[in-house]
C-alpha cells in the first residue's frame, strides 16, 4: 500500500482505511473475474445487479467525501 503510506493518517484511521483499501482491492478483482467469466461464457450480468452494486460504491464514496469535509 505504498500510495496509501505517503498521505498522513492518524492512528485511530490507519487500521480502518488500511482495511477499506485491502476490501476494495478484494473488490477489484472479483469485478474482473465477474468480467472475465461473463466474456469467457458470452452471458451479460444483469444490469440491476451493476446497479447494486453501483448504489453501494456510491454510498461508499458520499461516506468518504463526508469525512474528508469535517
Amino acid at each position: 500500500m505504498s500510495s496509501l503510506d505517503l498521505i498522513n493518517i492518524n492512528a485511530k484511521q490507519t487500521p480502518v482505511i488500511n482495511r477499506l483499501h485491502d476490501c476494495m482491492m478484494m473488490a477489484r478483482a472479483y469485478a474482473h473475474a465477474i468480467r472475465d467469466n461473463a466474456q469467457d461464457d458470452g452471458t451479460a450480468t444483469p444490469l440491476d445487479l451493476v446497479a447494486s452494486f453501483q448504489e453501494t460504491y456510491e454510498e461508499i464514496i458520499a461516506a468518504l467525501a463526508e469525512a474528508a469535509s469535517v
